[in-house]
């Protein structure tokens, strides 16, 4: 534990001592290589931020923070290694998509994936994509969602918006699914996620704790959809 201002912040989930959640994480070894691309205001702002998490949970994962990855060193290592097969996950027309068998274990051609994910707010991303110019002639790969988000508490601007850690375990099961990734327990990733939640909602229940908020959380399916695109996000 390191302490920062008044707080005790947690090195491995960067979460404040009271709130640690290192009790729920879990340790998934992947054959792939993931890479969550933070944006600088997530990798220090948010508190709920799922990136963090995953990557606790993920031995074979990094994170790099910046809002323009072009000059970045590790980043570039990466792409240029001839070792690695470098993808990056992102939705749209452009994408191969993973659940319907687009994109199989015979196409990393025995090399090893490597795949790049956008961690911000949907203007923070499409900021991040715009800027990274050594991301776009990457291979671009999807999924088809496979369950709604259970984040309960953040507001999500679509059904199958997910957040970050939700992503990559539906990314994970695709991946399964067509060989690429042994079979596992891909739905143990969510256990700190699910956790992380919990903390929050009895924090907003209870009278004492003035800095959370306060109510109770609707469920998903029962809020009304956002209107403010800035706020929107890729992933959480």
């Amino acid at each position: 534990m390191f302490r920062v201002s008044e707080r005790v912040i947690c090195p491995k989930c960067t979460r404040p001592e009271k709130a640690c959640l290192c009790e729920h994480l879990v340790s998934l070894p992947t054959r792939t290589h993931f890479v969550i691309l933070m944006h600088p205001k997530e990798f220090k702002k948010e508190r709920v931020g799922t990136g963090k998490i995953s990557h606790a949970c993920l031995p074979n994962s990094e994170i790099q923070w910046d809002e323009d990855f072009s000059q970045n060193k590790r980043v570039n290592e990466l792409i240029h290694d001839v070792k690695n097969f470098c993808v990056l996950l992102y939705p749209g027309n452009e994408s191969k998509n993973v659940s319907a068998g687009e994109f199989l274990p015979k196409d990393l051609a025995d090399k090893q994936l490597v795949v790049f994910l956008l961690d911000g707010t949907w203007a923070c991303a499409k900021k991040m994509m715009k800027l990274s110019v050594n991301l776009h002639p990457l291979t671009r790969l999807m999924f088809t969602p496979t369950r709604p988000s259970e984040f309960h508490i953040k507001q999500q601007p679509d059904e199958i918006c997910l957040s970050t850690i939700e992503s990559i375990h539906q990314f994970l099961e695709a991946l399964e699914g067509v060989g690429i990734e042994e079979k596992k327990d891909w739905k143990s990733l969510l256990n700190p996620f699910m956790a992380m939640q919990r903390y929050q909602i009895e924090a907003s229940q209870d009278p004492t704790r003035q800095r959370y908020r306060k109510g109770g959380f609707k469920p998903p399916g029962q809020r009304k959809r956002m209107r403010v695109e800035r706020s929107r996000k890729l992933f959480f």
